[in-house]
């Protein structure tokens, strides 16, 4: 009798918590190995064709998008390619990215099959923040360099 009024008890918690996953937006999702197939996120898989074919202007634009995954990704994108000099820094460019920086805006994560959450712009944009360390790694095999 007390295991099934503990199993009923755990059902019922878990039906009401509902699932961790649905306060995320999958559109405005980072992710580079997100759910049980680890597959990338929609934003991540975007930016990743507009680095193959080199359309950086693209990625540059994508600082404006009403989509803060998006906006995330291009300031990452962007600092890189200035670093590895196949983007220059313009004035312009530099408070673009400034502004990003400092946005409250909130955007989905994923990581595996556990971590879904909600993180801000300025939070991700942190040296040492787990998304921004993925983000590099991501970054580093995308862009390998000779």
């Amino acid at each position: 009798m007390k295991q099934l009024i503990i199993t009923l008890t755990f059902l019922i918690g878990i039906s009401i918590s509902g699932n961790g996953q649905s306060n995320v937006d999958y559109n405005e999702m980072v992710g580079f190995g997100c759910g049980f197939a680890g597959e990338q996120s929609k934003p991540v898989q975007k930016v990743s064709k507009l680095i193959d074919k080199e359309k950086y202007d693209t990625i540059v634009q994508l600082l404006d998008s009403d989509n803060n995954a998006e906006r995330f990704l291009a300031v990452v994108v962007c600092e890189k390619l200035i670093e590895l000099n196949k983007l220059t820094l313009s004035k312009e460019l530099k408070d673009k990215i400034s502004i990003v920086y400092k946005s409250y805006a909130r955007v989905s994560v994923c990581s595996g099959c556990t971590y879904w959450n909600k993180l801000t712009l300025t939070k991700m944009l942190e040296n040492d923040n787990h998304m921004r360390l993925s983000a590099n790694y991501w970054l580093e095999h995308k862009l390998k360099t000779e």
